[in-house]
């Protein structure tokens, strides 16, 4: 569903409440996303979002660049004879206890697929020599990092909230800067769409008489 369509929908019942207060669409996006990244953060941690295939982006073309290990700013990863890092940041992610939500991370037409680890398990891994050189990959502060591979253009399949920012990371789409950021899909389980409308709507509810204007300096509450 666009974001236009669920800001129109919390919209409307709230201009049931107050049919003369002006809505900054930026401000309900951003109490939607608010709601939709904490409850998809538990749904994560309880491993029951994988069979929703349409909550996952995908980046089908993402570079990234060698990096020396000697001076990777990774002291476990050093050891790695081969170590590429990505050239920009991936979209914001969302965590629970078991990390990130990066689902794939894999060559152009996915026959080589790389394996989640962290500094800490590689390091645990190298002592027991169980060291056969898998592809890995690891992320820290929205970069990407593979291990044991020179592969300079990759697959990502992940769960961002930012779909907009991860159809610009893909080097093979063409830019549509005509398209406004609320064309862009809203991304959340449909299990959970109803409760995340709802629990904004109340809060906005609670609070609009403190929310201030738009900062845009052209008045368009379509603006985000």
């Amino acid at each position: 569903m666009k974001k236009r369509v669920i800001i129109d929908r919390v919209k409307t019942t709230l201009r049931q409440l107050s049919k003369d207060r002006w809505m900054s669409n930026r401000y309900i996006l951003s109490v939607l996303k608010s709601k939709m990244k904490f409850l998809l953060s538990q749904k994560l941690r309880d491993r029951t979002l994988y069979r929703e295939a349409n909550l996952y982006s995908q980046i089908n073309c993402f570079e990234f660049t060698k990096v020396d290990r000697i001076k990777c700013d990774i002291v476990e990863f050093r050891t790695c004879q081969k170590i590429m890092k990505s050239n920009k940041q991936l979209p914001e992610l969302i965590y629970s206890r078991f990390g990130d939500s990066i689902k794939i991370v894999s060559n152009l037409d996915q026959t080589e697929i790389f394996y989640k680890t962290t500094p800490t398990d590689y390091a645990r891994n190298r002592k027991r020599k169980q060291n056969n050189n898998p592809l890995m990959f690891y992320e820290r502060g929205g970069y990407l990092y593979l291990l044991n591979t020179q592969m300079e253009v990759g697959f990502i399949e992940l769960l961002t909230l930012d779909t907009q920012a991860a159809s610009e990371l893909d080097c093979e789409c063409e830019k549509d800067e005509c398209k406004s950021a609320l064309e862009y899909t809203f991304i959340g389980s449909d299990k959970l769409l109803e409760v995340v409308i709802q629990q904004t709507v109340q809060e906005i509810a609670q609070t609009y008489v403190q929310i201030q204007p738009d900062e845009k300096p052209d008045n368009n509450e379509n603006s985000v």
